[in-house]
Formats: structure tokens, sequence, C-alpha cells
């Protein structure tokens, strides 16, 4: 568990992990990110990581025991996660799914990009704008960095 990350990644797909951390790597934010692999650890990480902490939630959507609808659910429904950016990184481009995700709360829905010449790089773009250039409200004695 990375107590400083401010990216956390939900993904249980392994090759989807290596690539995502390959790029993270190339563009040096790795020591920036932390990896669950299900629903549930989701829940448990961010329920009780302290408010403000996490820039940005990247979340897949078909995961094993808590699946990303529900986890988007419970974070929006709690007070210390409702302003948290959750982009749902899926493979799924079906407009039902998009929908579901933007009803229940998704700041952003972006579908999985393979491709070899430019693995992970779509990753390093919604990093780089909602970590960079983003803005959340801030908590109580908290400065934005």
């Amino acid at each position: 568990m990375n107590a400083t990350a401010d990216i956390l990644m939900v993904e249980d797909n392994e090759d989807d992990i290596a690539v995502a951390l390959w790029a993270f790597n190339k563009h040096n934010l790795q020591g920036r990110v932390e990896v669950v692999r299900d629903g549930q650890q989701a829940l448990d990480r961010m329920l009780s990581r302290p408010a403000g902490q996490t820039k940005v939630i990247l979340l897949d959507l078909k995961m094993p025991r808590v699946d990303g609808r529900e986890v988007l659910r419970r974070l929006r429904a709690d007070e210390r996660t409702r302003t948290v950016p959750i982009v749902v990184i899926s493979s799924s481009s079906h407009v039902d799914d998009i929908a579901a995700c933007y009803r229940l709360g998704a700041n952003s829905y972006v579908c999985k990009r393979y491709s070899a010449a430019r693995a992970g790089e779509y990753l390093i773009d919604v990093v780089q704008y909602w970590v960079g250039l983003n803005r959340i409200p801030e908590s109580p004695g908290q400065e934005q960095k």
C-alpha cells in the first residue's frame, strides 16, 4: 500500500496493470500510483484514506467481489469521497455502460485503447489532466498542491 499515492488504479486484469505501470514509469509517475485489484479493496482503501489525498481514481467496471458500478455508487454516496474525481476506464463502449456510469457520478468515461506503438499512453493523458490541471474542493485545513 502506497500511503502517498494520489492516483488509485482499480483494475483486475494483470496485462492492463502491466501496461499502465509501464506507461506511468516511462513518465515518472510510478510513485504516485497505487493499484488495487478489486472493488472491495478500492472501497476499503478510499474509505480509510485521509480526505483530499487521492487526486483521481481510475476505475475498471468488470471486477471481482464488487464491480465498478457499485464502487462508483458507494463512493459518491459517502461524504468523504463524493468529490474525488473518478474516471471509468473500460473496454466497453456500450452506450448503456457509459450512461449508467455518468448517472452514478463518474467524472469521465474512457475506453481502453490497445496500441503497441502507444501502449498505455492514453492513461498518461487522463492522469495529466486530472492530477495536473483539475482542481477539486479542498477539505478544511488542506491546501491544494
